[in-house]
């Protein structure tokens, strides 16, 4: 129902029209028939009392013009339109706001990079259940590359560890899929992968096989398949150093001191260091920045890259390997899951988990163009990497780890004794 306006008794006569409200200050509005906080509102010859506040509040935001109201009604809602922030309350929550994300976002971020790390060590340990596993099947560890031919070698049998551990880890079909006896490569331009089953398992991207922080996808295509599936794990080859008959050999997979590397049959036994003081496998990053990049200068972050030295020396110094010309050489570190090469699923203790050198890697012409390298473990985690002990068990190993301690845990007979680490 309209009501009518709210008048000035004193001043009610015919001179004034019906609705509208009069100038008037705060004082003449209360003396105008109200008592306390309620004014009268009249139409006609009767009346309503409303409250005085809302009366004031309007007036003086229209500055005590005249003005029409239709009703009490509309006037109500008009005034509750009106309510809302000002422009520094809302400055102020929003800074509040932004002051609780600041604190809070670190917080969630180190709650997710601990589950990570947390799935991370369940990976290596479902890992180091299979190598059991398969020990108990063979009565051996699998070796790290098969090699055979007599040029190009390591094209003729580079099946690897994860390979092997396919049907112990409810990768049954997938390793039925493989025929192990082809070879991994053509041992000619472009070395593409004849068989089409083992090209089609190689672009399977397996997430037991990936590091949940790192990139945890394929780093291209390659070898006539259009993405090849990575891996982040990689077997232990030994400390890198190799001395043999014919010289030093050091990053050779051949005949290394570790517990898998190429045509390996190591047993339980045959690890008299002990099973709880001799690394297993670790991980190590997938590899970044173009591929077959010149220059003295790394084109990517030294963790993700590696030096490759031309001229297929037969072994590895540090001088050669530091001053490099050449820079992921064919494809980028980690590329292929099944392929036992230094660049994929091997590594050695030559350099300090997530050591500030470069890994170093080339093809040996004395062995047949066999890739040899210094791979060290590297991982996406603050201040070391993860370690799967012969004996089943997950480390998490320090990167300022002593580095005769590290190599020590390398070897499987070397006869060093081992303290904390």
């Amino acid at each position: 129902m309209d009501w009518g306006v709210v008048r000035n008794q004193g001043l009610r006569g015919p001179g004034l029209k019906n609705g509208q409200i009069l100038p008037c200050g705060m004082h003449q509005w209360q003396h105008a028939g109200s008592r306390g906080r309620r004014l009268r509102v009249w139409r006609g010859s009767w009346s309503r009392s409303v409250d005085f506040a809302e009366v004031v509040a309007h007036t003086l935001q229209q500055s005590y013009s005249h003005v029409n109201v239709r009703s009490y009604k509309y006037w109500k809602m008009a005034m509750k339109r009106r309510r809302g922030f000002t422009l520094i309350e809302l400055l102020v929550v929003i800074a509040i706001i932004a002051v609780l994300i600041a604190l809070l976002l670190p917080a969630v971020q180190q709650a997710r990079e601990a589950a990570r790390r947390t799935q991370c060590r369940n990976n290596l340990k479902q890992l180091g259940l299979s190598l059991h596993n398969y020990e108990s099947s063979h009565s051996t560890f699998p070796p790290n590359l098969v090699p055979g031919g007599t040029n190009y070698r390591y094209s003729a049998g580079n099946w690897g560890v994860l390979a092997y551990l396919s049907p112990y880890l409810d990768q049954t079909p997938l390793y039925n899929l493989m025929n192990l006896n082809a070879p991994t490569y053509a041992p000619t331009p472009p070395y593409n992968i004849a068989d089409p089953n083992n090209a089609l398992a190689a672009g399977y991207l397996i997430p037991l096989f990936l590091c949940p922080s790192d990139l945890s996808k394929s780093l291209g295509g390659g070898y006539g398949v259009a993405a090849l599936g990575p891996a982040n794990y990689c077997a232990n080859q030994g400390t890198g150093i190799n001395n043999t008959a014919a010289g030093p050999r050091h990053g050779s997979p051949y005949n290394a001191d570790g517990v898998m590397f190429a045509d390996s049959r190591i047993r339980l036994g045959d690890i008299s260091d002990g099973t709880s003081n001799t690394a297993c496998m670790s991980e190590s990053v997938l590899g970044d920045g173009p591929e077959v990049a010149g220059g003295s200068v790394p084109p990517a972050n030294v963790q993700r890259v590696y030096a490759y030295l031309a001229g297929y020396p037969s072994s590895l110094d540090d001088a050669a390997c530091g001053s490099p010309s050449l820079w992921n050489n064919d494809r980028r570190r980690g590329f292929l899951w099944y392929s036992g090469e230094i660049r994929n699923t091997s590594y050695n203790h030559y350099y300090h988990p997530n050591d500030r050198r470069w890994d170093c890697i080339t093809n040996a012409g004395a062995l047949g163009y066999t890739a040899i390298g210094w791979k060290a473990a590297r991982s996406q985690h603050t201040g070391g990497v993860h370690l799967l002990l012969c004996d089943g068990a997950v480390r998490f190993v320090s990167e300022n780890i002593d580095l005769t301690t590290w190599r020590s845990l390398a070897s499987r007979a070397g006869g060093e004794i081992i303290g904390d680490f």
